[in-house]
């Protein structure tokens, strides 16, 4: 998902600055626009026809519009917004494309491959870009009731009204494109859902531990819990961490995979014995833990296998499903182990 924003940021930016300079050139010198565009002794323009300022003016103001449009969503990405600037970019450019398409007589055979190829741009560009985005899951509305067919929770969902909220769901939507059902549940309460924002923001932000045994470790914790949406999500993060599908087909019974290291083994084994109930860390486990992490990574890891319990309770409490991050890829299913019997009873059954 990163390296999409990343390319689209950079698309939007290619189109967008060279056309906020064409457009502002001929907003200031239209006239000079007219005789020397697009320079070095050509004359594209003026070979089209005779001179019209207020055409030409519009045509300009239309171009300053789009293009710093175009870099407005580059420096400050909205799912909402994308696909509708990027229409309208489209609507703007196919036509024009395809009237110079047409219109071939009035310059030669180069000028002509040259302006196409450069129109051209204009519109591949913004259409592959488009094509991206709906691949990779147009933002949904946020829904308002549990009894809509696509709510996944027992209670309504908070409506997007106040500071916070408002907030809280850009950044949702910033980062996975939607507003998450747990975070839009949370939303009924103001307060928690600041500490917690703040908490998964402070997770987020640590890295002291790699990336892929974290969600090793959180992926484990979820499937162990049986949370849908956690495993759903949690699938979709791991791969973007490195972990591959082989790996997430073998975490089921990680201990004979042959995929897994050493060290992915004994973080995976921290994090059942974390998950299950009730909660019980050797003394021999932890200490070797200690031989691979100093006492911060110790900490980051535990917060991060802690945090993802208190997400799959959360969700199961209030009966929050799959979101639909692993839609068409593989996804970990959820086992949501028994309840550990009590160490007495454990015992004696074993006696």
């Amino acid at each position: 998902m990163k390296s999409i924003e990343r390319w689209t940021r950079i698309g939007l930016l290619a189109i967008g600055i060279p056309g906020l300079m064409v457009g502002l050139w001929i907003r200031l010198a239209p006239h000079n626009f007219y005789t020397e565009f697009p320079g070095f002794g050509r004359h594209w323009v003026a070979a089209l026809g005779p001179y019209d300022g207020h055409l030409i003016t519009d045509y300009g103001a239309a171009a300053v519009a789009l293009s710093a449009a175009l870099i407005f969503i580059a420096l400050r990405p909205s799912a909402r917004a994308l696909p509708v600037i990027l229409g309208a970019f489209l609507l703007a450019t196919i036509p024009h494309f395809l009237y110079h398409a047409v219109a071939t007589h009035a310059l030669s055979t180069g000028d002509n491959v040259a302006n196409l190829a450069l129109l051209g741009a204009e519109v591949a560009i913004p259409a592959v870009l488009l094509v991206l985005y709906l691949r990779a899951g147009a933002t949904r509305p946020l829904r308002a009731s549990a009894a809509d067919p696509g709510v996944n929770a027992r209670i309504a969902l908070a409506p997007e009204k106040g500071l916070l909220r408002r907030m809280a769901y850009r950044s949702s939507r910033k980062q996975l494109q939607m507003v998450t059902t747990p975070i839009a549940v949370t939303a009924h309460h103001p307060a928690l859902l600041a500490g917690y924002g703040a908490f998964e923001l402070a997770t987020q932000k640590a890295t002291r531990v790699d990336e892929r045994l974290k969600e090793l470790a959180v992926l484990r914790s979820a499937m162990l819990a049986g949370c849908e949406y956690c495993v759903d999500i949690g699938s979709a993060l791991g791969r973007r961490s490195g972990i591959s599908d082989d790996e997430l087909r073998d975490l089921i019974s990680w201990r004979e995979s042959p995929r897994f290291s050493e060290l992915d083994k004994l973080v995976l084994a921290y994090a059942e014995a974390m998950t299950r109930t009730p909660v019980e860390v050797p003394d021999e486990l932890f200490e070797r833990l200690r031989a691979q992490f100093d006492e911060a990574q110790l900490v980051e890891l535990t917060s991060a296998i802690a945090l993802e319990n208190y997400r799959a309770r959360f969700n199961w409490a209030f009966g929050i499903g799959a979101d639909g991050f692993s839609e068409g890829a593989y996804c970990v299913p959820p086992e949501r182990a028994a309840a550990a019997e009590p160490r007495q009873a454990r015992e004696l059954s074993s006696a």
